[in-house]
């Protein structure tokens, strides 16, 4: 079926906004604030934090708001347990979902013109095409998009997520996920080979345009300015409707009676990406809706 082109370059620009993970709220916060918020119902307080999950160190330390929520929490509560990624079940389930059975291969499935496009910015990074030919083109461009990002400073070992996790069992926080790392690699792989092409073919213009973005979407977030946050990602997600559904709005409610439990336990602190907090169909907006207290710290 014949696609055109802005819609092509719509839906890839929300696929990537999404994999980014990072959204807005309502309006520009008051000075001083981060991006987390406070949530009060029945006298129980908790938190919600808004992560960025690539970083560099230059975004430490946080805000004085993030640190004391965080020494006050019992229960640390995030998108998936990190240990998970790295073990052999994991590893398993992204060969099935990310790489092509048989003669398949990411020069036979994807469009001349994309393929040698792509393999063109491939070598332009410095790493072997050959690595890339059995990988389907949505763990091309997530495997790509980290190793370009990683060169410019922006390290998952440096993300919000990555930053509590690792200091919560020192403090003696329980931990609690609100998924499993195999739900997460199943969202990406349901996606249909069209939109993971688009995709790919919106990476193209480079390394330095996304690097570029992240770093805006990393200033506006170090400001606590959710509006320019808004204008870089939610907006262009929201012209996929199929990828904001399953990316954002499906997730959100089923995360929604986990995240009101460890609430209800009182001083949790729930670190998602930022996109998962704002908007209509927010976690925010969500919570509101329930009667709880929502504040922005």
């Amino acid at each position: 079926m014949f696609v055109p082109a802005h819609k092509r370059r719509r839906a890839a620009a929300a696929l990537l906004a999404a994999v980014l993970a990072v959204s807005a709220a309502f309006a520009a916060p008051a000075a001083g604030q981060g991006f987390i918020w406070r949530v009060e119902r029945d006298g129980r307080v908790g938190w919600l934090v808004g992560s960025i999950h690539v970083l560099t160190p230059d975004y430490y330390p946080l805000p004085d708001s993030m640190e004391r929520a965080f020494q006050r929490s019992v229960t640390l509560m995030e998108e998936i347990d990190m240990r998970e990624m790295a073990s052999p079940d994991v590893l398993a389930l992204i060969q099935e979902h990310g790489l092509y059975a048989g003669a398949q291969t990411l020069e036979t499935e994807l469009s001349r013109d994309t393929y040698l496009a792509i393999a063109e910015r491939i070598a332009k990074a410095g790493l072997p095409v050959e690595a890339f030919q059995r990988m389907k083109p949505w763990l091309v461009g997530l495997t790509l998009l980290a190793a370009e990002l990683k060169k410019g400073g922006f390290d998952p070992a440096h993300g919000l997520d990555h930053h509590f996790y690792e200091r919560a069992p020192g403090m003696g926080k329980r931990f609690r996920a609100l998924e499993t790392a195999a739900e997460q690699i199943g969202f990406l792989a349901s996606l249909d080979a069209e939109m993971q092409e688009s995709f790919l073919r919106e990476s193209l213009e480079g390394a330095e345009s996304e690097l570029g973005q992240v770093t805006a979407i990393a200033e506006a977030w170090r400001a606590g300015d959710t509006a320019a946050l808004e204008r870089v990602s939610l907006a262009t997600m929201k012209d996929s409707p199929r990828v904001y559904q399953t990316l954002i709005v499906d997730r959100n409610r089923k995360w929604l009676p986990k995240i009101e439990a460890c609430l209800g336990e009182g001083h949790c602190f729930v670190v998602v990406g930022a996109g998962h907090l704002v908007g209509a169909d927010g976690l925010l907006a969500l919570l509101r809706a329930r009667g709880y207290s929502v504040v922005q710290e």
